[in-house]
C-alpha cells in the first residue's frame, strides 16, 4: 500500500522507502521508527524563515528533518519546540 511519494507498506507490514526499499518502520503504528533524524536550528531551514522564533515564543525552536536511512530521502521536515524529543507521533490507522 503506497503511504505517500516516499513510503510504502510492505508484503509483511513494515513501513519501506518507495526508492531504495529500506525498511524505515516497523509498522504502520510506528512509520518512522528506524528513519535518521537530523535537529539544527530553525534559521536552517532556508531564507523563508527571517525572523528570531524568540520573537514569538519563549521556548527554543529546532529544525528537525527526517531521512531514509538507504538514500538520504527527505521523509519529513518541521519547526518544533527543541525540549519536545517526539513532538510529532506519526502513525498510520
Amino acid at each position: 500500500m503506497i503511504i505517500d511519494i516516499n513510503l510504502e507498506i510492505g508484503g509483511e507490514g513494515a513501513v519501506c522507502c518507495r526508492h531504495c526499499g529500506t525498511q524505515v518502520g516497523e509498522s504502520p503504528q510506528q512509520p518512522m521508527s528506524h528513519a535518521l533524524v537530523r535537529t539544527s536550528a530553525a534559521a536552517n531551514a532556508g531564507p523563508g524563515i527571517k525572523e528570531d522564533p524568540g520573537l514569538f515564543t519563549d521556548r527554543t525552536m529546532a529544525l528537525r528533518q527526517s531521512f531514509c536511512p538507504g538514500c538520504l530521502t527527505a521523509l519529513a521536515t518541521e519547526i518544533v519546540p527543541a525540549d519536545e524529543p517526539n513532538y510529532r507521533k506519526w502513525t498510520l490507522a
